[in-house]
């Protein structure tokens, strides 16, 4: 600020100059309120606008569907339906080596007879006996059926009275694979479960490809456990 009478310099907001003693004008204020005005605050910048991702259509391929499995205890998937993964019976093999021995043992029979020259009939009935058994176990491994489901694991067996055994999936704690070196020849083993809910272990006996069938079964466990 100066003085409009002898232009000495004055302090801010001098109301009379201290050389003349004249009093400050009234204009100078005005121009000193506006040199020294605030400016007012500028407008706040917009924010940038960022693309939506609310688009379903965009994660459409990372959804996955879990509709045929439940999470509650171990029941059966929304839509209500049991489907088969697999099911076998047993190979031939054991009850072929019982068929082979039975006709070996008939024809050492049946020759001790002719030289013996005893009655053919003799003959007749030590092969029946001989070919009994491996009758039996032959039509018992027919009815011996495996079964996996995404629920459980069956065994049904019997020939004349049924029974049916079921383990379901969310109480086996474990899968493995017994193998002879003789059955690891002709690729048959057995498939053991290993089930919280009974003592022991449950067999598949005599199955083939053992570890195929044991992957599938641990395949499905991975949905309960």
């Amino acid at each position: 600020m100066h003085c409009q009478n002898c232009g000495h310099s004055l302090a801010p907001r001098s109301l009379y100059c201290n050389r003349c003693g004249s009093k400050v004008k009234d204009e100078v204020a005005p121009r000193r309120a506006a040199h020294l005005e605030v400016p007012p605050p500028r407008p706040a910048r917009r924010a940038p606008t960022v693309p939506s991702l609310s688009d379903p259509d965009s994660f459409e391929d990372y959804e996955e569907d879990y509709s045929d499995y439940d999470t509650e205890d171990g029941q059966e998937g929304s839509n209500g339906k049991e489907q088969i993964i697999f099911s076998i019976t047993p190979v031939f093999y054991e009850v072929g080596l019982t068929y082979l021995w039975a006709v070996a043992l008939s024809l050492i029979v049946t020759i001790a007879i002719a030289y013996a020259r005893g009655d053919w009939w003799l003959a007749v009935i030590s092969a029946t006996i001989f070919l009994v058994m491996p009758v039996i176990r032959h039509i018992r491994l027919k009815h011996t059926v495996y079964t996996l489901t995404n629920i459980k694991v069956e065994i049904r067996s019997g020939i004349f009275s049924k029974s049916a055994r079921n383990i379901p999936l969310r109480h086996i704690q474990d899968v493995t694979v017994s193998e002879t070196l003789k059955e690891r020849l002709i690729g048959i083993g057995d498939i053991l479960i290993d089930s919280a809910a009974i003592e022991g272990k449950i067999a598949m006996n005599n199955i083939k490809n053992p570890r195929k069938y044991a992957d599938m079964i641990l395949d499905q466990l991975q949905y309960w456990n």
